[in-house]
């Protein structure tokens, strides 16, 4: 991010916005309000051109993509979906039975939410956790039906 380029105007459609510091148009592009190739003049200027040639940019949507780095996703839930983090700690409380058909359906929810999502730009992760919690759910609830089976056949 350059401190020694000016201010700048952006247009895009005939609209014009700014003038922008080099930090907000860096950070404009890389939560993708900017595009590289909007039109841009430093101001005092009049020599519109492709904003990619006026500074270097980061790749659209950057500041966004940490959840694509599977490092942070190990330490930060990021870029989870929130279907698999509910299945994973629904998973954990299946282990004591009674909440196990809730982890069985959350987790299968979770899967379905994460495929839903694997083709987009900043798709969903969490299919560990999701498969946790199905299994652990479904382990829960084979022992929960077969307790009240159970209970209901020594009647």
């Amino acid at each position: 991010m350059p401190d020694a380029a000016p201010p700048l105007y952006v247009s895009r459609n005939g609209q014009q916005f700014g003038p922008f510091t080099p930090e907000q148009t860096w950070h404009g592009v890389a939560s993708g309000h900017l595009f590289p190739t909007d039109l841009a003049c430093p101001v005092g200027s009049s020599n519109w051109q492709p904003l990619s040639t006026l500074m270097p940019l980061p790749a659209a949507g950057s500041a966004n993509d940490i959840g694509q780095d599977a490092g942070m996703r190990m330490i930060l839930p990021v870029g989870r979906s929130g279907w698999a983090i509910a299945a994973g700690y629904l998973g954990l409380f299946a282990l004591i039975i009674v909440p196990a058909p809730l982890a069985l359906i959350v987790s299968l929810v979770a899967i379905f939410d994460i495929r839903k999502h694997r083709n987009d730009p900043s798709p969903k992760h969490g299919l560990g956790r999701a498969i946790f919690g199905l299994i652990t759910g479904l382990l829960g609830t084979v022992i929960l039906v077969s307790i009240v089976v159970s209970a209901y056949l020594k009647k």
